[in-house]
């Protein structure tokens, strides 16, 4: 009785899959095989219609053992893309002209592949060849649910061209009006090509400008940005303004965070175009830009102010003692966060060379040494001074070197915490070792005098 149930469960099974089929043809033959090619070759020809080929059943010692092709957008243009599968490793290459597609699907059809199999969106085409007395048997399967070399199921979906140009989660998007305006982006939206190393250096800041805002914020230090007290920020020695419009873009229009941003530049044409930049945006009343030197350029963010504190300073390569300028008045404004990239080093290299003290004579007797030490050595200073003023800090890479070997970046968080005595004991080792005082120190001479009396002052306490 169960064998008899058996067999009629299969043959309601087998009414089921012929009810699936359609225009199934058996045929001897070239002929009918070189139909079945002509089909295959036909679907790989033409990107506009919606077309995958699956070729499988390899033959036993085969290295590849499925071959599958379908054209994809890649830069905007249709191409044939060819996947072998061999072993585990799926290897594809890229078809771009009629000829180069033609010779890739005939050489795979040549392969001893004896399943070929044709994909729409609403049907597939499949051709099983018999190698050995050359029977070629096609069908055209009507169903919603195929199943390929009977082993899995799959939904048939459209297979046309799908895109690879995958866009990338971007802090600072392409289509962004101040991108276009300052010559970076193309119509389009695209990044021109000879800027994509200054937009990478301007998208990976603001990456980091965002998440050091937050942090900053939960300090209680920071201001958060309000209507009535707007989020201050200034950009020293701006330059061409792309991180000072790109900080303002990420702050007041993505974050809605009410804003004021002030560029400071030692150059009258940089102020021009800056603030001709920022009429055309329509954000002049709260985009404003300086004529001056870091150290001395009047900062207003508020009208009879003469001297506003900024909350958020930045500092794109500002060269050598600049640098410093900017962490001066990160200081004297005890500005909540600072992100600073420093550019060239000369100062202490100057004083290294001029000092009677020789800690390790093969670090300095080699020119570009000697330059790379000096380098490092600037920057452990600036980072321990800024910790030893109140701030906490990281020193870290900010960008890939192949965008710019300049790529170090020093962000600092005032916590308003005194330094410890050990912190000052490593400052005094440091400067003993090579000899010097860097620029920093002796511009912040009374800011660090007071904050080592008061730490003195509560260790005599402690006893």
């Amino acid at each position: 009785m169960r064998e008899e149930r058996t067999k009629s469960e299969r043959g309601k099974g087998k009414t089921r899959a012929r009810a699936r089929r359609t225009d199934v043809e058996d045929t001897n033959g070239e002929a009918s095989r070189a139909r079945a090619r002509a089909v295959v070759v036909d679907a790989t020809t033409d990107a506009e219609r919606s077309w995958k080929v699956t070729l499988t059943g390899a033959m036993r010692d085969a290295i590849c053992h499925r071959i599958e092709f379908r054209y994809v957008i890649i830069r905007g243009e249709a191409v044939l893309q060819e996947t072998r599968m061999e072993g585990k490793q799926a290897r594809c290459v890229n078809h771009a002209t009629a000829k180069a597609r033609r010779e890739a699907v005939e050489k795979a059809l040549d392969d001893g592949f004896r399943h070929w199999r044709v994909e729409r969106e609403n049907e597939a085409w499949c051709a099983t060849v018999n190698e050995r007395t050359g029977e070629v048997k096609t069908s055209r399967d009507l169903s919603g649910m195929k199943v390929i070399d009977g082993k899995q199921k799959t939904r048939v979906v459209v297979v046309g061209p799908t895109s690879h140009d995958r866009e990338k989660a971007r802090a600072v998007k392409g289509d962004e009006p101040f991108l276009r305006a300052l010559g970076l982006a193309n119509v389009d939206g695209t990044i021109k090509a000879n800027k994509r190393d200054k937009y990478k250096q301007v998208e990976e800041f603001v990456k980091i400008l965002e998440k050091a805002h937050d942090e900053a914020a939960t300090t209680g230090k920071a201001e958060r940005g309000s209507a009535s007290r707007p989020l201050r920020v200034c950009d020293l020695g701006c330059g061409n303004a792309y991180l000072t419009f790109a900080a303002y873009a990420l702050l007041a229009n993505a974050r809605e965070i009410p804003t004021r941003v002030i560029g400071v530049d030692v150059k009258s044409q940089a102020r021009e175009h800056n603030a001709a930049v920022a009429a055309e945006l329509g954000w002049d009343e709260c985009v404003r830009f300086v004529e001056g030197t870091i150290a001395s350029a009047e900062v207003n963010f508020v009208k009879g102010d003469g001297e506003a504190c900024a909350d958020i300073v930045l500092a794109l390569h500002a060269c050598d003692t600049a640098t410093d300028e900017a962490i001066v008045r990160t200081v004297r404004w005890r500005s909540p966060l600072a992100l600073i990239a420093p550019c060239c080093h000369h100062d202490l290299q100057v004083r290294l060379k001029k000092s009677d003290v020789k800690a390790f004579p093969p670090l300095m007797r080699h020119g570009i040494l000697s330059e790379r030490f000096g380098d490092v050595l600037t920057d452990a200073f600036r980072a321990h001074v800024l910790r030893l003023l109140g701030y906490r800090v990281d020193v870290q890479e900010f960008v890939g070197g192949e965008h710019t070997p300049r790529n170090t970046l020093i962000r600092a968080i005032r916590t308003g915490s005194a330094a410890s005595k050990e912190a000052w004991e490593e400052y005094d080792a440091m400067r003993d070792t090579w000899g010097v005082t860097p620029w920093l120190a002796e511009a912040l001479a009374a800011e660090l005098a007071e904050a080592r009396a008061a730490v003195s002052s509560r260790s005599r306490s402690a006893l």
